[in-house]
């Protein structure tokens, strides 16, 4: 059997089934045998036809086609269609064959070996059978002036086997039955009809590749030929539209390679209004310019014209029927082109299921210079001119000269990259302009957002994409070679569509021509400047797609170490001065937050505590490798930080985590075990705070964020991925640092850190900070800056002292870990468990690394620990110096390992998470210190202690203790090194004999 019905693949192969497959239609035929056209018929005795049946038989291992009588045709495939074929068998005798159209085989008989009887084949027939196919078609009636069969000059069918005579049999149907009985009397029965011509309508063609066609044609290049040189899509005029009196647009076919958008949709097939029409471009017959030079008798006949494509509104629409008369203000003349020029029929027949041809029924031309143009019906046909072959009008029968083309597709490997994962960009080139057309998708990139509370493809103007975040780009994940087939994921959420794209005359742009995902979303403002959905097919859509940068991270917030606290703010942009901030309140016995605040004052204050690792997002991609795809599984990575947000409240000693929106502020001991946040970066600088969501592979972000309206109502609800417009709810979330004055200067340097308060930061005989109660600064009061994170926009410094006779220095650090292993040591806690500011000797080998002693053994610290035994906390000493703001010239110290301040805890140093409680100092250069700085050197000091001072060093000395009044406390002489006096609360001056007088802060 010919598989061939079984095997289609192509879609002008597909459009034979499709043109075919509802209906036979014949007609009866006039067969003149002496010039057969090797055309196919259908042979009938009037109310019966031939069709043609496969038998297998078993002992032949070989099947042959058969026939038999059926009163209805079969309307799907060709097994009632037969070609005649003339055989010589010599002698001057002359055969003839009946091959079917569906089998492809001639129809054969077997003769019984006894009776010499001609018989259908059965599945049982003998290994040694005699099979025929020739037929005698019943030679006397043809006679020396007529040898054409009718339906009044029927024939009849007689199979044969020899040359002689004796043998002669004939098919006649008797009932529902075909039999081989004995020709006596002769049986003329048989006649034939030949199949009509089917028009196909726009539906039909369109449906070649799915919303449009193209007609290729044998020995001429596509580019040459204007039917395939770019798609074409199909419309059908069902009725003449009028335009005005004797203009319309005339009922037909029409070729549009341009058209709105209202027609671009795959079901719509028709156009039914002028203002439509009008909007497209066709393609029409040229009634002026003539393919080369031909004969003024073939031009005159309407012949060898050329084509053309016109704009729907540049059309002659004068269709009335013509007089005698010349209309010179209507009728079509000189360089005009009637309407009717670009009407065409596409017709086929079951002798060219595979080729199809184009007519124009009333071409108008230009014959003569001075009158209307003439009418003629032209074909589409080919000649050569000059050598080449060329389209051009003709006259006379249809050429069946075209075929259904498919597009030039993209070869999914020359999309692919040979070094790692292909990602891309998809621009959207189709569509009309934003000012015709606010939801049109020309120009926008295709992302994902959240529509309706559904992540979904959509398409967003340039002003939100921001192209180097995974949400605008997509790595091609698959691809089906043999279907050029390829699939599109996008990077952040894991969502995807498969398509077929077709090349075109642009660098980089293509046509989608097939897509397993039907729709995608493009984002607009409408009226109200709010933001709105609008449902686009892919299908049809020009993109432009461009390589993209690859940055695992963009598009999420990775915030530096040093960042800081932040608030978070509310507003339509950024440079907006009406702002709202997020704020917590009292409820009953929790904590939650409360409306949004327009007083900074009132604003909560939040640290972001990063996670330690990244969330990994990993896509499967395909990459091309000796010509062929190779897949690399879970080899493209997004990647993303999550972040506890923790209320930063000096009043409190619980640590409080964000718990969502409407949830009252929970306690943690550790970020880790509280809830994870992700902090989305969009291209305008706001951000969009959301609970992460896991999910096995891809990130679906909720659509649950923290959000506000113009009146400080929080809420949960607001649209991810999207920049809204101007209306009441389109306010956009920041995060705004603590803001503060400016940094000390990010170099080394020599200071002395002076109080606010009186006395100078400094460090005791038990390496431990305080403030010494001096009244100028001198070079035990001195430190060494080392700068550390120079490049940060608020940089760190080890503060430290030098050691006599040593390459060590003494590094001022915040001792929670020692306090931690060693608890209770009076060395690193306040007796209220407050941790102490501690000096540790070191060396800083480098900015990243202190090298120093733990347990009496050499470590290295450094930010992180590592396996080479590293250990961490080196953020620990280091410190950011900075003004509160920036009216005076007072700095205050901030520890980098946990934003907290450096305080005056009675005259020690400690931290705290409240500035307003920080110690305010003035840094006043100093010189280097000499060789013979020694921290082990005594002088007298004076510690403020709760109402009472303490005199260190001064054992034997006359001290006096006044007030700042200078109304004296206590005059007296101590005996011992540490002794106490009683002094009020307050500001106290203390002069020890022989010693500067320095002023102490007792509690």
């Amino acid at each position: 059997m010919n598989k061939k019905f079984s095997t289609l693949c192509t879609s002008a192969l597909l459009m034979v089934g499709a043109v075919f497959g509802t209906a036979n239609a014949q007609e009866d035929a006039t067969v003149d045998f002496a010039k057969l056209t090797g055309d196919y018929y259908y042979i009938t005795d009037g109310s019966h036809y031939l069709e043609a049946e496969e038998i297998e038989v078993a002992a032949k291992k070989a099947t042959y086609t058969s026939v038999k009588a059926t009163q209805t045709l079969n309307k799907d495939l060709d097994f009632n269609l037969f070609k005649i074929t003339k055989v010589d068998r010599g002698a001057g005798v002359v055969y003839f064959t009946l091959t079917n159209k569906e089998t492809g085989a001639a129809v054969s008989f077997i003769q019984d070996a006894a009776t010499k009887k001609a018989s259908f084949i059965t599945t049982a027939d003998a290994k040694d059978a005699v099979y025929t196919n020739f037929f005698d078609m019943s030679s006397d009636v043809f006679t020396a002036t007529d040898k054409k069969v009718s339906k009044t000059n029927k024939i009849a069918l007689l199979p044969k086997f020899g040359v002689v005579s004796d043998n002669d049999q004939q098919l006649v149907v008797n009932g529902s039955q075909l039999f081989i009985q004995w020709n006596n009397p002769l049986n003329k029965n048989f006649y034939f009809e030949s199949v009509s011509e089917v028009s196909l309508t726009a539906k039909k063609l369109n449906e070649s590749l799915k919303n449009g066609f193209l007609f290729e044609t044998d020995k001429i290049e596509n580019e040459d030929n204007i039917f395939a040189s770019q798609k074409i899509k199909a419309f059908n005029v069902t009725k003449a539209i009028d335009i005005r009196e004797g203009y319309t647009v005339p009922k037909g076919l029409y070729f549009a390679i341009s058209y709105p958008e209202e027609l671009a949709e795959v079901d719509v097939n028709v156009i039914d209004n002028y203002d439509d029409f009008t909007k497209c471009t066709f393609i029409a017959l040229d009634p002026v310019n003539t393919v080369g030079t031909p004969k003024d008798s073939d031009k005159a006949a309407g012949k060898d014209f050329g084509f053309k494509t016109v704009s729907g509104d540049d059309f002659n629409f004068y269709t009335e029927t013509r007089t005698n008369k010349y209309d010179a203000e209507r009728d079509v003349q000189k360089n005009q082109i009637s309407v009717y020029n670009a009407v065409f029929s596409v017709s086929t027949n079951k002798n060219n299921d595979d080729a199809y041809a184009l007519t124009v029924e009333n071409f108008r031309y230009l014959k003569d210079a001075d009158k209307p143009h003439a009418s003629v019906t032209a074909q589409v046909g080919k000649d050569k001119v000059d050598g080449e072959t060329v389209l051009l009008t003709a006259t006379g029968s249809k050429q069946y000269i075209f075929t259904f083309g498919d597009n030039t597709l993209v070869k999914p490997l020359d999309l692919l990259s040979e070094s790692g994962a292909s990602v891309y960009t998809i621009r959207f080139v189709s569509g009309k302009d934003v000012e015709k057309d606010p939801k049109t998708e020309k120009g926008k990139y295709l992302g994902a957002a959240y529509v309706n509370s559904t992540v979904e493809l959509t398409a967003q103007g340039a002003a939100v994409a921001e192209l180097s975040t995974p949400q605008f780009q997509f790595v091609i994940s698959d691809v089906n070679v043999a279907d050029k087939e390829i699939t599109f994921t996008n990077r952040e959420t894991g969502l995807n569509f498969v398509c077929q794209l077709a090349v075109t005359d642009e660098e980089n742009q293509y046509v989608i021509v097939s897509s397993k995902k039907a729709e995608f979303k493009t984002a607009y403002l409408n009226d109200d400047e709010e933001i709105k959905y609008d449902s686009k097919k892919f299908l049809d859509k020009k993109i432009e797609l461009a390589s993209a940068t690859v940055d695992k991270f963009a598009g999420f917030a990775n915030r530096d170490e040093n960042a800081g606290y932040t608030y978070i703010k509310f507003a339509l942009d950024n440079e907006y001065d009406d702002n709202l901030y997020v704020q917590v309140k009292k409820d009953a016995s929790n904590y939650k937050l409360g409306k949004a605040t327009e007083e900074l004052s009132d604003a909560a204050l939040f640290e972001l505590v990063k996670s330690e690792e990244p969330t990994l997002i990993r896509n499967s991609y395909v990459y091309k490798k000796d010509g062929v795809a190779e897949t690399k599984v879970k080899g493209d990575t997004v990647a993303y930080y999550t972040y506890a947000i923790k209320w930063v409240n000096p009043e409190l000693t619980k640590a409080y985590y964000l718990d969502g929106v409407s949830s009252n502020l929970v306690v943690n001991t550790k970020a880790e075990n509280a809830k994870q946040y992700i902090v989305k970066n969009y291209k305008d600088g706001s951000v969009y705070i959301t609970e992460e969501l896991v999910t096995a592979d891809n990130l679906l972000l909720s659509n649950q964020a923290i959000a506000t309206d113009k009146k400080g109502n929080l809420s949960a609800n607001v649209n991810v991925y999207t920049i809204k417009g101007n209306g009441p709810d389109d306010v956009k979330s920041y995060l705004m640092a603590e803001e503060f004055g400016a940094s000390l200067s990010a170099e080394p340097q020599h200071i002395a850190f002076k109080a606010k308060d009186g006395g100078y930061l400094s460090m005791d005989e038990n390496a431990e900070g305080m403030i010494a109660i001096k009244t100028a600064a001198d070079e035990d009061l001195t430190f060494w800056l080392d700068t550390a994170d120079a490049e940060s926009t608020l940089p760190s410094f080890f503060i430290s002292k030098g050691i006599k006779d040593s390459q060590e220095r003494m590094f001022m650090y915040y001792a929670k870990d020692s306090s931690e292993y060693y608890i209770n040591n009076k060395h690193y806690t306040f007796e209220d468990g407050k941790v102490k500011m501690v000096f540790k000797a070191g060396t800083l080998t480098n900015s990243d690394t202190l090298a120093t002693t733990v347990n009496n053994k050499a470590v290295n610290v450094s930010v992180k620990k590592d396996l080479d035994g590293t250990l961490g906390g080196l953020n620990n000493f280091k410190f950011q110096i900075f003004k509160p703001n920036d009216a005076e010239d007072l700095y205050v110290l901030r520890c980098k390992a946990n934003n907290l301040y450096v305080v005056n805890n009675n005259g020690h140093l400690t931290l705290s998470n409240n500035i307003k409680n920080a110690l305010q100092v003035y840094a006043e250069s100093q010189s280097a210190p000499t060789d013979n700085e020694n921290v082990e050197v005594a002088t007298v000091k004076v510690l403020a202690g709760n109402g009472n001072v303490t005199i260190a060093g001064a054992a034997g000395k006359k001290v006096v203790v006044s007030n700042i009044l200078g109304q004296v406390v206590a005059n007296t002489v101590v005996s011992s090194d540490n002794a106490v006096i009683a002094a009020p609360a307050g500001v106290v001056v203390v002069a020890v004999e022989g010693e500067a007088a320095v002023k102490a802060i007792v509690k």
